[in-house]
C-alpha cells in the first residue's frame, strides 16, 4: 500500500476516533442542556398524553393574583374525580425529599444548595386556587413533576393528595389516584370548572 494511503487511511482513523470520543465525553452534558432546554415541551407533551387518554380536561400557563401576589400553576387537570395541580421542575442532580422540611438539599455535581421544598409550595398554590375558585380543597391533588433522570432520596408522602413523581410515572399515578372509591365529579359541574378556571386565567391577557 502507497505511503500516501497508509497516511490517509491513519488520519481517518484518528479523526474518527477523535469524534467517537468527543461524543463520548460530551454525550452527557449536551443530554442535559437539551433535555433541561426541551423541558416546557417535553412536560407539556406527557400531561396533554394522559389528558388525551383519559379525556380530561386541561388548561396550561395558569396565572393569577390573590391580593397583591401573583401566582403561576403549569398545568390544571380536570379529572373524572380530582383537579390535579401540576408544577414542572427540572432537576440536574439528586433531591433529599423530606416532604416535611420548608428546605430540600439539592446536588448538581460537586456543588449542593437549599431550595424551597416544591411540594410546599405546591401546596400554597392550591390554597390559592381553591379560594379563587371556591372549590374544597379535599378534591384537589398537588403534583410536583419532575425529570426521569433526577435522583431522589426514598420517602413516604405525609399527604394523601400531594406528590413528586418522575414524567415517566405520571399516568400511572394520575390512574391510580383516579380508581380510589370516591364520587366522580358531576360533568356539568367539571365542565363549569374548567370555563371559569380559563376565564380567570390571565396569561396572555395583559
Amino acid at each position: 500500500m502507497p505511503l500516501a494511503v497508509e497516511f490517509a487511511l491513519f488520519y481517518v482513523l484518528v479523526t474518527i476516533a477523535g469524534i467517537a470520543y468527543l461524543i463520548w465525553v460530551l454525550y452527557g452534558p449536551i443530554k442535559r442542556f437539551l433535555c433541561r432546554h426541551q423541558t416546557v415541551r417535553m412536560y407539556y407533551h406527557t400531561v396533554r398524553r394522559v389528558v388525551l387518554d383519559h379525556d380530561f380536561y386541561l388548561i396550561n400557563c395558569f396565572e393569577n393574583k390573590l391580593g397583591d401576589e401573583s401566582f403561576h400553576i403549569d398545568h390544571i387537570v380536570i379529572g373524572d374525580k380530582y383537579l390535579y395541580c401540576i408544577r414542572d421542575r427540572y432537576y440536574d442532580g439528586a433531591l433529599v425529599v423530606k416532604e416535611e422540611d420548608s428546605g430540600w438539599l439539592y446536588y448538581h455535581g460537586r456543588h449542593k444548595k437549599v431550595i424551597n421544598n416544591p411540594m410546599a409550595m405546591n401546596l400554597l398554590r392550591v390554597e390559592r386556587l381553591s379560594l379563587m375558585s371556591g372549590i374544597d380543597t379535599k378534591l384537589f391533588v398537588s403534583i410536583v413533576l419532575i425529570n426521569d433522570d433526577c435522583l431522589i432520596t426514598p420517602h413516604e408522602s405525609i399527604h394523601q393528595n400531594s406528590f413528586l413523581v418522575s414524567r415517566r410515572n405520571l399516568g400511572a399515578l394520575i390512574e391510580d389516584i383516579e380508581s380510589r372509591d370516591v364520587a366522580t365529579l358531576d360533568p356539568d359541574t367539571s365542565a363549569v370548572a374548567a370555563r371559569d378556571f380559563a376565564e380567570l386565567n390571565l396569561h396572555g391577557k395583559k
